[in-house]
């Protein structure tokens, strides 16, 4: 490397970027983050309004370990930086016919709900958790974390013999229907796919694995809501002196003869770089930051969605911390959503209310509540969103907990705030309002996703939710480490 440091730039300061940052740091290079929003974290930010607080995007911190293991890797504590909070029960599944299947990761709770439907289905809860353990345990080894430029290369990592072990060969909803005999727990399991980006009759059924790790490792809140996951990782870049610009856009990525040179702001301010790492989506960066190349790799998306933050002027006894509410006919919507391209008419859709777990998210006696709706990516809604699409989900939403016989209406409402595909899109450079990146069907993992160092561009590199090895919190994290691995390979080798 040359004898001064080499100058980073990270383009977004989402989870992928603020992670990236100190690693780059440590091994030697001045990084600068520049943040085109006022508030750092990318989807992953927060709305604060009238006393209530709320996270924007991802709503609960699933397998700690990651982040442990990579504060770990930087001489840190992840404790020092965030203070967890058990959210246990965890998730609540709740059916119209009025029956519900709340996880636990304590194996007794959870082994009653499963035999409140079928008794024989408690082995094979013990039948399904000894098999997840192995496959998650391979795949985190040998799959996940590789950085493998081909198919072959990515399926000798894990080994032959292991290829059935992991479910590749089987779709998810039959996988997971392999261990239990009552459907309502299969598709409770299953409907993990809806934020993967595509029907758990389609998905590998490897991605089995993410129900179990959820319940293996619990489900957690820090302190403060996501968000305090988020200044965490903030304090984390402030000690390994990343310099984070907010209210900068970066509207271009310079290149000349297929190198990168640097970046251009909305100000037309130039900033020169040996190295450029997007954490906007890939699909975005070669779309509208690299002026000179359209025909970009499509890739098919996860859903766009509808999230709605809500104060509300009272407790809310019916509900705990985080449920999800699924359709009667479950194989219908997830063809509606992903075959057909359009708003399911039995409305799947989450609701979480954090200030159960943190208090302070609200005023007294009040409640924080966040509301997210899947629904087709922009491109293929026609015309487009408006509010009558707003209207119609709103008054599905409320319609279904009246019919479940929770204690909230829209009367109940003090403060409301919704943001619908195009404001996801504009805002946070999520391309086509996808809210999770690209699907991960068989053919947009591992080697077929987008890479995390591009194949034309000399020293441009990717991280986050749109590369390697996915979309979700833990995932961006991992892709930092990964990044990191291809830029100290090929930049020092240069």
């Amino acid at each position: 490397m040359k004898n001064t440091k080499p100058k980073a730039v990270i383009i977004g300061a989402g989870v992928g970027g603020l992670s990236l940052g100190p690693m780059l740091s440590k091994n030697g290079f001045d990084v600068h983050i520049y943040e085109s929003n006022k508030t750092i974290g990318g989807r992953a930010n927060i709305l604060k309004k009238k006393g209530f607080t709320f996270d924007t995007g991802p709503s609960l911190l699933n397998y700690p370990w990651v982040y442990e293991d990579y504060f770990n890797s930087l001489g840190k504590n992840f404790y020092d930086y965030v203070e967890l909070i058990s959210v246990d029960p965890a998730v609540n599944f709740m059916w119209r016919d009025h029956s519900n299947f709340q996880l636990s990761s304590d194996m007794t709770t959870l082994s009653e709900e499963v035999a409140k439907f079928n008794s024989e289905d408690r082995y094979g809860l013990v039948d399904f958790f000894k098999n997840s353990n192995k496959k998650y345990d391979l795949a985190f080894e040998k799959l996940v974390t590789r950085n493998s430029s081909n198919i072959f290369s990515w399926l000798k990592n894990t080994g032959m013999n292991n290829l059935f072990k992991l479910g590749l060969l089987n779709n998810m909803y039959d996988e997971i229907g392999k261990y239990f005999n009552e459907k309502k727990i299969i598709e409770a399991f299953s409907s993990y796919s809806m934020y993967l980006g595509d029907s758990p009759y389609k998905l590998p059924g490897f991605f089995s694995i993410l129900p179990f790790g959820e319940l293996q490792y619990g489900l957690w809140m820090p302190k403060g809501g996501m968000y305090g996951l988020i200044m965490g990782l903030k304090k984390l870049n402030e000690d390994f002196n990343v310099t984070i610009h907010t209210e900068k856009r970066v509207e271009e990525i310079k290149i000349e003869n297929d190198q990168v040179k640097g970046v251009t702001l909305s100000d037309q301010t130039h900033i020169k770089s040996d190295i450029v790492v997007s954490n906007v989506d890939s699909s975005t960066t070669f779309q509208s930051l690299i002026n000179d190349d359209k025909k970009f790799k499509k890739y098919k998306m996860t859903p766009s969605v509808y999230t709605f933050y809500w104060g509300v002027n009272k407790k809310i006894d019916s509900m705990t911390h985080h449920t999800i509410f699924l359709p009667n006919n479950f194989k219908k919507t997830f063809n509606e959503l992903f075959i057909n391209k359009e708003i399911p008419e039995d409305l799947p859709f989450y609701i979480s209310i954090p200030s159960k777990t943190d208090n302070t998210l609200a005023p007294k006696n009040n409640s924080s509540v966040f509301a997210l709706v899947p629904c087709p990516v922009i491109s293929t809604k026609k015309p487009g969103y408006d509010k009558e699409d707003f209207s119609q989900i709103k008054s599905r939403i409320f319609e279904r907990l009246n019919h479940q016989k929770i204690n909230l209406s829209e009367n109940d409402i003090i403060f409301e705030e919704v943001w619908d595909p195009n404001k996801w899109e504009s805002e946070f450079g999520l391309f086509d309002g996808s809210a999770f990146g690209p699907s991960h069907n068989f053919f947009q993992i591992g080697p077929f996703r987008n890479q995390n160092m591009s194949k034309k561009y000399k020293n441009l590199y990717f991280v986050g939710a749109s590369t390697t090895p996915g979309t979700g919190v833990p995932m961006c994290v991992l892709s930092s480490k990964m990044t990191t691995e291809k830029i100290l390979t090929h930049y020092s080798n240069d």
